[in-house]
């Protein structure tokens, strides 16, 4: 075990953006996993599309992103330790988490094949709930999470974002079947 944390170590050192990306990519694909299986009961009947879907914002959008947020954060010019934290933890939850739950919302309906229209309806349904739950989980989480070390910040995001995870790709999942009731009263 301590070999492959070395392992990672080094890789992250050399390769943050693409180490980030790999190890969110995987973590996200828990995510989904243990939402459709251990939650949704989906056996046989697991939505592959879906957990791509996921695999591709984790991996490819969310954590680029996040490790560009970090890094900025970590810029603030506040010298004092724990001022520090608290602003980083006011920004990263009150400015920047709304924006990532919108680009959440939008791009898993752009890549289910929906339109803006579609991704305002489900923004509209899931957003407040979403928003108020993270807050929950990630403040708290945040505020011993920005005395962690830059390199490894990501992946203890991504620690407590299995669970986290999962429950975003069931409110995704919730949006759709909203969308699916309303689509068929529409054509009753």
């Amino acid at each position: 075990m301590a070999g492959l944390l070395g392992a990672y170590t080094s890789f992250l050192s050399r390769r943050p953006v693409v180490g980030n990306m790999v190890s969110s990519a995987v973590l996200f694909a828990t995510g989904d996993v243990i939402a459709q299986q251990a939650i949704e009961k989906k056996g046989s009947k697991h939505d592959f599309a879906r957990t791509a879907r996921i695999v591709v914002w984790g991996g490819g959008i969310f954590a680029p992103v996040v490790n560009v947020w970090f890094r900025t954060l970590e810029k603030l010019p506040i010298r004092s330790r724990w001022p520090a934290t608290f602003a980083r933890v006011g920004l990263d939850q009150f400015a920047f988490a709304p924006f990532v739950l919108t680009g959440f919302f939008t791009a898993m309906t752009l890549m289910e094949g929906k339109d803006l229209k579609a991704a305002k309806a489900k923004w509209d349904t899931s957003f407040v709930p979403t928003l108020q739950a993270n807050w929950m989980l990630f403040i708290p989480f945040q505020i011993l999470n920005m005395l962690v070390p830059l390199q490894y910040r990501l992946l203890a995001i991504n620690a407590v974002n299995i669970p986290w995870n999962a429950f975003l790709s069931i409110q995704n999942a919730k949006s759709k079947k909203i969308e699916t009731v309303e689509s068929i009263g529409k054509k009753a």
